[in-house]
C-alpha cells in the first residue's frame, strides 16, 4: 500500500473525530433532542370524567403532555391560572398569545414572557393557529421535576420510592370540566456497581481481538457485532417518541446522522479486516470510538436510572450501552497499541510487511484485481528499494552483477535491477537492466506481489511454472530467502512482535 492512501484514511478519520467533537453537545447523538435516563416517573393516574375521542399520555419520561382531541367538539386547555392556553378540535390547534402557559412551556426549563404582552387571567384571548392536527404536545412543568436538585425527601433517601406530587391539567369540553391527573415519583434505579465486571470483560474481548496474533476474523466478527448493538441502541430509542412514522423516521435521520455516517464507515472497515488491509486499523479505531462515545459513554446514566426511553427491556438497553463502551474502548486501544507497534516494526530496516498485508488471504481473483488498480512502477520503486536492503547482508553473491526482475504483463515491459554499488557500498535497486547480468526472474505483476511479499516461494512459483529464471542458479538460490519481507504473511494484521 503507498503511504499516500494511508495518509488520506488518517486524515478523513481524524476530520470527522474533530467534527464530531465540535458539533456534539452534551446529549447524545441518540439522543439530541430527545430524553435522558431518569428516577423521575410521570404517569396519568385518573382522567374524570373519561371523555370519548379524548386521550391524553406523558410522553418523552415526563418531558412532555400530549393530548389528542379526535371528537368533533373542541376542548379548551387550561393554563397554570386557569386561563384559556390551547384550543384542540376538529379546525385544528391554537393557542393563547395572552397565556402565561404559551411562553414558559416552550422549553423543558421553562420560557420567559416577553415585555408588553398581558398574561393576566382576565385578558382577552387572542388564538393562533399553530397546527393542523388533532394532538398538542408541550412542557407540562407540572409534570416533571424542574430544579437540578432533588427534594429534600429524596436527598435525603435516595434509595427509597417517593411520591413528590400530584396535580390536575385541566381541559373545558362542551362547558364541562375534565382532570387529567398526573403523578410525580422518584423512583430508585438498580446499582450499577454490576456491570463494571461485564465491562471489563468486554474491554478485554475488545482489546484481545484487535491484538492476539491471528484474530482477522473475530475482529471483523466484533466490529460487525458492535455497530448492530449500536443500531439497536439507536432505534429502540426513537420508537417511543411522540409522532407519526414518518416524523420519526425524519427525526431520527437528522439527529443520528454521526453515527449512521459511523455505521456506513464500518462496511468497508469490516471488509478490509477480512482482506487483513492495514487501513483497516484506522477504520477500526473511527467506528469503535465513535460508538463507545454515542452509544455508550454519554448513555453510561442508563445503568443505574429507573426510567429509560427505550422501547425494548431495560436489561437490553444496558446490554447495549455496556458492550458500546466495553467492546469499542478495548477495540480503541488495542487498534492504537497495533497501529504503533506496526508502524515501530515497519520502521525497522528491512522489516516492511505492507506487500504481505495487501496480497495475504487473497484469491486469484481478488490478487489480479488489486495488481491491476496498483500502479506498477511506483509500487515497484517502493517494493524494490526494500528489497536491496533486504539483499545487503548477501550482498557477495551480486559481486559478478546484477539480479535483474522484469514484469512481463505490462505494455512496456517494467524492469528493474539490484546491484551492489561497489565493494562495502551496499546495495542498491536500480530502473532498467544493469550489465553484467548474473540472473534474471520474469514474472507477471501479481506474481511479483506474492513473491516479494512472501506468500509465495521462488521454488514453489518455479514449479508451478508461474515465473521463469535465467542465469547463475547459486545466485538465485542465495537470493531466495531474501525476496519475501522478514514478516511473515500468516501474521496478516497479527502483531509483528509474535513473528519469528
Amino acid at each position: 500500500m503507498r503511504p499516500s492512501i494511508v495518509i488520506r484514511i488518517a486524515a478523513v478519520g481524524a476530520a470527522a473525530v474533530v467534527l464530531v467533537g465540535l458539533g456534539a453537545g452534551p446529549a447524545s447523538a441518540h439522543t439530541i433532542s430527545g430524553p435522558r435516563p431518569t428516577n423521575y416517573r410521570s404517569r396519568i393516574v385518573a382522567m374524570a370524567p373519561v371523555e370519548p375521542g379524548i386521550t391524553a399520555s406523558v410522553v418523552d419520561l415526563g418531558n412532555k403532555f400530549e393530548l389528542t382531541n379526535r371528537s368533533s367538539t373542541e376542548i379548551t386547555v387550561l393554563g397554570y391560572e386557569g386561563e384559556p392556553y390551547l384550543r384542540i378540535g376538529p379546525d385544528g390547534i391554537f393557542e393563547n398569545l395572552h397565556s402565561q402557559a404559551t411562553y414558559i412551556n416552550r422549553t423543558r426549563l421553562g420560557g420567559t414572557v416577553p415585555a408588553g404582552i398581558d398574561t393576566s387571567p382576565t385578558a382577552v384571548p387572542e388564538w393562533k393557529k399553530i397546527g393542523s392536527g388533532h394532538t398538542a404536545r408541550w412542557h407540562d412543568h407540572r409534570i416533571h421535576w424542574m430544579s437540578p436538585q432533588p427534594p429534600p425527601p429524596v436527598a435525603q433517601s435516595p434509595g427509597t420510592l417517593y411520591r413528590i406530587s400530584q396535580q390536575s391539567i385541566v381541559f373545558v369540553r362542551n362547558g364541562q370540566t375534565v382532570r387529567i391527573v398526573v403523578a410525580l415519583d422518584w423512583v430508585p434505579g438498580p446499582s450499577g456497581l454490576p456491570w463494571v465486571p461485564v465491562l471489563a470483560v468486554l474491554f478485554a474481548a475488545g482489546l484481545l481481538a484487535a491484538l492476539l496474533p491471528k484474530w482477522w476474523r473475530v475482529l471483523a466478527m466484533l466490529v460487525g457485532a458492535l455497530v448492530v448493538f449500536d443500531i439497536a441502541h439507536a432505534v429502540a430509542y426513537e420508537i417511543p417518541r411522540p409522532g407519526a412514522n414518518l416524523s420519526k423516521v425524519v427525526q431520527f435521520l437528522g439527529g443520528s446522522f454521526v453515527s449512521i455516517a459511523v455505521w456506513i464507515a464500518a462496511v468497508p472497515t469490516i471488509i478490509a479486516i477480512v482482506r487483513r488491509r492495514v487501513e483497516a486499523l484506522y477504520g477500526v479505531v473511527f467506528v469503535a470510538l465513535l460508538v463507545a462515545l454515542i452509544g455508550g459513554a454519554t448513555d453510561l446514566a442508563a445503568l443505574w436510572k429507573s426510567q429509560l426511553p427505550d422501547a425494548g427491556p431495560d436489561w437490553l438497553t444496558r446490554v447495549e450501552v455496556v458492550v458500546a463502551l466495553g467492546v469499542g474502548a478495548g477495540l480503541v486501544v488495542g487498534g492504537l497499541a497495533r497501529m504503533v507497534r506496526t508502524r515501530a516494526a515497519d520502521q525497522e530496516p528491512g522489516r516492511g510487511r505492507w506487500l504481505s498485508l495487501l496480497v495475504e488471504g487473497l484469491s486469484d481473483a481478488e490478487l489480479a484485481h488489486i495488481a491491476g488498480e496498483l500502479d506498477v512502477d511506483d509500487v515497484s520503486d517502493v517494493a524494490f528499494g526494500e528489497l536491496a536492503a533486504r539483499v545487503a547482508p548477501v550482498s557477495d553473491a551480486l559481486a559478478g552483477g546484477s539480479v535483474v526482475f522484469v514484469v512481463t504483463d505490462q505494455a512496456e515491459p517494467c524492469v528493474w535491477s539490484i546491484v551492489r554499488a561497489g565493494p562495502g557500498e551496499g546495495v542498491r535497486s536500480q530502473r532498467g537492466r544493469v550489465e553484467p547480468v548474473l540472473a534474471e526472474i520474469h514474472a507477471p505483476f501479481a506474481v511479483l506481489l506474492q513473491l516479494l511479499a512472501g506468500t509465495l516461494s521462488l521454488d514453489e512459483a518455479i514449479a508451478r511454472s508461474l515465473l521463469t529464471t535465467a542465469g547463475d542458479r547459486a545466485c538465485l538460490a542465495t537470493l531466495a530467502p531474501k525476496l519475501a519481507e522478514v514478516v511473515p504473511v500468516s501474521a496478516g494484521l497479527d502483531d509483528p512482535a509474535t513473528a519469528p
